[in-house]
């Protein structure tokens, strides 16, 4: 029993029983090793290093073969003897001179004055005073501002070793001291090779596929892929490692179920896929596992779609049959659908990492990867269409909307349509029923001669709806103002625009000629704009207001005079301000008479005459008073006024009139 007990307690685990001796033996971290070696045979040796990477890759390995290297009697070198008592004692870890902590445990500050205070020792024999600090990021800001000085100017016969997997967690000021390593995951390739060597040395038998489904669960840490070959020795029946039992013992499904669940993916078949999905479940397959194998395995179909790119192609680490696998699979699906596929399962796996249903999502995305219908390249399809006869074989497909080009050497550019058709929607009328759609524009307008229209396209209703439609396509703004202020008449070649308020009156008289433009444009002929107030509008739409037969036209001579007093005072339209100059005097009060009977004609273009000549003189004594409407009306419907408005572009805003001051008040 005492045998048993000895046998069992000498037993050491293969992390541990073939752990690497010298540099040459760390794999997978040789930009370290040669880095370290090269210093070690130039003697340029630094007085603190810093060992950082994921568990598992070498650090603390990395860190006893240095202290071997430093303390062995022939050295320092680069390959120690391995048989000194130095060599032999570290390699054992009960070198007193040699001093492995762990960061965790001892992490205050007292343990850090422990270190100090033995620093000034000279060693017992070896040639150098090593301190290694495993995990050094778990020491308290404390220990470490008291190390600081340390670090920097340790003793001569003193050298520190920390390694760290989280060397954000250390403090800039201590980085800044130490002489840094970054050790590498460990590629697939170089544990799979590693595992087999220790297989061989073991004597046990093992599959490659079980080797490599070791090697892939590791995630590039070493330690980790030897712990479980250890595992998959102690549980191997009759001494032989399969695929089968290495992937029961891990809760992993093996890459030939995973394979086979892409295969009934790509086939189509949903049921097979669900039902292998749901076998795996039962087994105690670990989810998030199997959906990363999954993404894995959709990637590495994508890849063997791909021309091989060497060493770096993720295939040159697969076995070859796997390999051959996967490109038998990317044979049967095209680049779209596997990268719509990887998208599906990349979305689910990350809702699987945070569900407490993880088994229904994963059987819900297989069941939609493996009915998602297949997509077609817009080229690969025509190519069909023409080899089914659907269309010529020497001619570009056409784009939607255009038509072929009819030569060989020029692909016709395909447009991308995209909106929605509303099935209730009134259907556009035709040409013939939109005369504003056949209008010529401004440019062809003054080119061409405008066609007639012929009198019985005129349009019957009264508020003009075809033209508002044109003036709206020209001039958005303006008939979005016409349509909320003004009513819209056509009588023979006179378009009557009624504003219906007064506030509307000075826009609609400045834009005039851009609505007399558009209104010949539209109808084809010239027309004439007439401007009109809501109390002017007509009594029937198509009527237009007509002089008194017995009112006389106005003179050349006076219009010409107005347009001279026009000129003059340019900015009187610009910015509606008046000069003292222009300010007509108030009339006598023998004028208030001539305003009454309607010659108010003659009174303001004598007062326009006078502030021509330049003879205005002020006004007396007066009362000023609004005219009333009545008043207004008979100022408007002055057929001697109205060419005064039509040649200033005016409106009328108020009528005031001059009544004689009371002279009995004074």
């Amino acid at each position: 029993m005492a045998e048993i007990e000895t046998s069992s307690s000498s037993h050491l685990v293969l992390a541990r029983k073939w752990r690497p001796e010298r540099f040459s033996e760390l794999v997978g971290q040789e930009h370290v090793t040669r880095t370290l070696s090269e210093a070690l045979r130039r003697g340029r040796i630094a007085h603190a290093f810093l060992f950082t990477g994921i568990r598992g890759v070498g650090k603390t390995t990395a860190a006893r073969i240095l202290a071997r290297c430093l303390n062995c009697e022939k050295g320092p070198t680069p390959e120690p003897c391995g048989e000194c008592p130095a060599c032999v004692e570290i390699r054992a870890g009960r070198a007193l001179d040699v001093s492995e902590i762990d960061g965790a445990t001892y992490r205050k500050i007292d343990d850090a004055r422990a270190i100090i205070e033995n620093l000034s020792y000279r060693p017992a024999r070896d040639r150098f005073k090593i301190y290694i600090i495993d995990e050094a990021h778990q020491l308290t800001d404390q220990a470490f501002n008291a190390l600081l000085k340390t670090l920097e100017e340790p003793p001569p016969h003193v050298k520190f070793i920390l390694a760290t997997t989280e060397p954000q967690k250390m403090p800039e000021t201590i980085l800044s001291r130490l002489q840094r390593y970054d050790f590498r995951r460990i590629p697939l390739a170089t544990i799979f090779a590693r595992l087999k060597d220790l297989a061989a040395r073991e004597g046990a038998e093992a599959e490659e596929s079980a080797l490599m489904m070791l090697a892939r669960e590791s995630g590039g840490s070493m330690r980790d892929a030897e712990r479980m070959l250890e595992t998959a020795v102690a549980s191997a029946s009759e001494g032989k490692i399969t695929e089968a039992e290495v992937a029961a013992s891990l809760g992993v499904a093996s890459r030939s179920v995973v394979y086979s669940v892409l295969e009934a993916i790509l086939n189509k078949d949903a049921s097979r896929a669900l039902t292998q999905v749901r076998e795996l479940y039962s087994r105690g397959a670990n989810l998030e596992s199997l959906g990363r194998d999954i993404l894995e395995a959709l990637r590495n179909l994508a890849v063997a779609k791909l021309p091989d790119s060497g060493a770096l192609n993720p295939l040159s680490d697969l076995p070859d049959h796997e390999a051959a696998h996967l490109r038998r699979l990317a044979e049967t699906a095209s680049n779209r659908d596997l990268m719509r596929l990887f998208h599906l399962m990349a979305d689910a796996h990350e809702q699987i990492l945070r569900s407490p249903y993880p088994d229904l999502l994963l059987e819900m995305a297989v069941v939609r990867m493996a009915t998602l219908a297949p997509v077609m390249d817009a080229d690969e399809l025509m190519r069909l269409i023409r080899a089914n006869g659907g269309g010529s074989s020497g001619a570009p497909p056409a784009s939607s909307g255009g038509t072929s080009s009819g030569s060989e050497g020029v692909r016709a550019r395909r447009m991308k349509v995209e909106g929605e058709v509303n099935a209730q929607a009134p259907t556009r009328p035709a040409a013939s029923q939109q005369p504003y759609a056949q209008a010529p524009s401004r440019a062809q307008a003054r080119t061409e001669p405008p066609a007639r229209v012929p009198a019985a396209s005129t349009p019957a209703d009264p508020d003009l709806p075809d033209l508002r439609a044109h003036i709206r396509s020209r001039r958005a703004a303006l008939a979005g103002f016409m349509e909320q202020g003004a009513a819209l008449s056509l009588a023979g070649d006179t378009l009557t625009v009624t504003a219906r308020n007064d506030i509307y009156v000075r826009y609609l008289t400045d834009n005039r000629a851009t609505i007399a433009e558009l209104a010949s444009e539209f109808y084809g002929r010239p027309l004439k704009v007439e401007l009109v107030t809501g109390a002017d509008a007509p009594t029937t739409p198509s009527s237009v207001p007509a002089a008194p037969p017995s009112a006389p036209a106005p003179s050349p001579s006076r219009t010409r005079a107005l347009a001279e007093s026009r000129s003059e005072f340019p900015q009187v339209r610009a910015n509606g301000s008046k000069p003292e100059a222009y300010r007509a005097p108030a009339p006598a009060p023998e004028d208030e008479a001539e305003v009454a009977t309607g010659n108010s004609g003659a009174m303001m273009a004598e007062a326009a005459k006078n502030v021509a000549n330049g003879s205005a003189k002020p006004a007396g004594p007066s009362k000023v008073r609004s005219a009333t409407p009545e008043e207004r009306q008979a100022v408007l419907q002055d057929p001697e006024m109205r060419p005064i408005f039509d040649i200033l572009e005016a409106r009328l805003v108020d009528v005031r009139i001059s009544e004689p001051a009371d002279e009995s008040k004074n």
